[in-house]
């Protein structure tokens, strides 16, 4: 028995069907210049929900999970800040990865 020769076929999980790199970058691009290579280009959770407001919180927390962990290029990271006395996570859109968007 040989291996299998057509191409593999690529099933989107829901959450990426649901909630797109492409919308999460675009929201940063509509709020920073460039925030690939601007370093103060960072939205919390609530900057994040109050941008997307058509998506549920729990649907955006899964998905922020899902692309930030992503095993393809690596768009979106975290990094957990001090704000006053306590600490809040912040998303930014990695710099060494740019989105090609089609």
């Amino acid at each position: 028995m040989g291996k299998h020769s057509k191409t593999s076929h690529h099933h989107k999980p829901a959450i990426e069907r649901a909630v797109p790199i492409e919308r999460i970058v675009e929201l940063f691009s509509s709020r920073f210049d460039d925030p690939y290579l601007n370093p103060s280009a960072e939205l919390s959770f609530e900057d994040i929900t109050s941008g997307l407001p058509d998506l549920p919180k729990e649907e955006l927390e899964e998905a922020l999970t899902y692309w930030t962990g992503h095993s393809g290029d690596r768009v979106l990271s975290t990094k957990t800040v001090e704000e006053g006395q306590e600490d809040s996570r912040v998303w930014y859109v990695h710099g060494l990865s740019r989105l090609r968007v089609q």
